[in-house]
């Protein structure tokens, strides 16, 4: 299905007249999609229906995991464990390529997190994540604040990036590794978040980049381009920022996207997940990181 898309063209990035291409609809919450690149296979979560579901071109949508624990961001590292942000469990989980998963992390000082959203894996292997309370339900909130943490799986030593985000979401670096990008979903305070990364690691100076003039949804996933281009999730589609933050344009879609990712054999399409439905756009660029 093909469709009628009216995107801005985006020198550099999207011509003008590509199409937007629904591949698949039917979930029930999608999030969180990866590219895997060993299967040419798209991964991403159904968090409603409590699965991970898979799709190609040559065997379209399938189940590819559930139970999965009410499943929200994903990412691969660089020898194909899979690292999923958990709901249910409150968790970071991590499956190794023989499918065995395990709890990467869990807790801070004692308490459960909120609900790990979103993560992002640096050079270095650390795991950098978002916890709002989105998926807390019910539940107790046991840490009194929405943080940024950064995890080293080696160690399992874990800290706190960040807590200066009332809703932080989406999460990607620069290029270069040199700046930190956390998406921002609060309602009447959407925004793109940016801090420097010093040869230490450590972030400073946060500060706002980019406000999202979409006030239905977003500052969702984030992701980077490999010119540093900045990408977010939004109620009308993604929205695509200079490094600067200025608003390059938009690609629109018919319904909230929730996140995206690079991907495809040439790393040049972009997939994106909205509550129903799977897109995909051919780009001009690939990802800044291709796991």
């Amino acid at each position: 299905m093909t469709v009628n898309n009216q995107h801005t063209g985006i020198a550099g990035v999207l011509a003008a007249n590509t199409e937007l291409i629904e591949l698949a609809s039917g979930m029930l919450f999608g999030e969180g999609p990866v590219w895997d690149k060993q299967h040419q296979q798209l991964i991403f979560s159904d968090t409603g229906a409590n699965e991970h579901k898979s799709w190609s071109e040559s065997l379209g949508l399938q189940t590819y995991r559930k139970p999965s624990y009410q499943p929200n961001g994903n990412i691969f590292d660089t020898v194909g464990n899979l690292y999923t942000c958990e709901h249910e469990t409150r968790a970071v989980s991590v499956t190794n390529k023989d499918g065995q998963r395990t709890i990467l992390c869990d807790r801070f000082q004692g308490q459960q997190f909120n609900s790990p959203n979103d993560l992002e894996i640096k050079s270095d292997g650390t795991i950098w994540f978002t916890d709002p309370p989105y998926g807390l339900g019910d539940r107790t909130k046991e840490i009194d604040f929405n943080g940024v943490f950064r995890c080293d799986p080696k160690t399992k030593d874990l800290t706190v990036v960040t807590k200066a985000l009332s809703m932080p979401n989406g999460i990607a670096f620069s290029p270069d590794e040199t700046k930190l990008y956390v998406g921002n979903s609060a309602v009447g305070d959407r925004y793109i978040w940016v801090s420097t990364i010093g040869s230490d690691g450590i972030p400073s100076n946060g500060e706002k980049l980019c406000q999202i003039d979409n006030n239905d949804w977003g500052a969702d996933g984030v992701d980077v381009d490999v010119n540093g281009n900045i990408y977010a999730g939004c109620g009308d589609g993604v929205h695509i920022f200079s490094p600067t933050g200025l608003l390059l344009g938009k690609i629109f879609a018919p319904s909230a996207i929730s996140n995206f990712t690079f991907g495809g054999e040439d790393g040049r399409t972009l997939f994106m997940t909205s509550e129903h439905a799977l897109y995909r756009i051919k780009l001009l660029v690939g990802g800044a990181v291709q796991h």
